[in-house]
């Protein structure tokens, strides 16, 4: 079972939030498998790689 704090979960649903609906549920399994791997408190480091690398494949980049 993954176990995060207060800050963190609220970390998670701002990033979450700032996704459109449909994308939300794939960015939150995303972020939680990926935290799962590394045990069940992860760290803020652990957190944060975790939200950049769901939503790297989730965003749109604007062109250069």
């Amino acid at each position: 079972m993954l176990a995060l704090t207060d800050d963190q979960l609220g970390i998670v649903m701002n990033a979450a939030s700032g996704l459109p609906v449909e994308k939300r549920t794939v960015f939150l399994e995303c972020v939680a498998a990926r935290l799962e791997l590394r045990g069940s408190r992860p760290s803020d480091a652990d957190l944060d790689k975790a939200i950049r690398i769901a939503l790297k494949g989730l965003t749109h980049q604007p062109a250069a």
